[in-house]
């Protein structure tokens, strides 16, 4: 599924990330995101988690090979989750550049919300950084409201 122009304009704002995933055995499990790059194909999005932080994680995608990510706006709390298949790849510089800058950005949003950095600062770390390519065949509108749950695009 590819993202259209409106979902990839919402990827340029700042945005915190939460990643959820089930093991073989279904047992869920969900971590922040540190990071992530739309693919040039807008099919595909590389989502950067700490492993230290979120040990869970990576085995379940590596099993399962699946993966939801939901995308929030902090300042009006727009919201977008995407589904789909998943693959771990090795993690490089761009992700680490990468990384820093969404925690770097996500921190200001918040502090600039009103939240203590103090607070924020354990929330966000690329200690042990991975990265999982999702690869996006389900959107939905996880905004608060009378469209939150729909597929993206449809109609009420």
């Amino acid at each position: 599924m590819r993202l259209d122009d409106k979902l990839f304009d919402f990827f340029k704002r700042p945005l915190m990330c939460i990643i959820a995933v089930a093991d073989e055995a279904r047992r869920p499990s969900a971590g922040r995101g540190i990071g992530f790059h739309v693919g040039e194909d807008r099919e595909s999005v590389d989502v950067i988690f700490s492993a230290w932080q979120w040990p869970r994680l990576e085995p379940a995608i590596r099993q399962t090979g699946r993966v939801a990510v939901t995308f929030v706006s902090p300042s009006d709390y727009v919201s977008f989750q995407l589904k789909g298949s998943a693959v771990m790849r090795e993690t490089d510089a761009r992700d680490h550049e990468a990384a820093q800058h969404f925690m770097a950005t996500a921190t200001g949003e918040l502090a600039a919300l009103g939240v203590p950095r103090d607070i924020i600062a354990p929330w966000l770390t690329d200690r042990e950084a991975r990265v999982a390519r999702l690869a996006v065949s389900e959107i939905y509108v996880q905004t608060p409201g009378p469209l939150a749950g729909m597929l993206a695009g449809a109609r009420s």
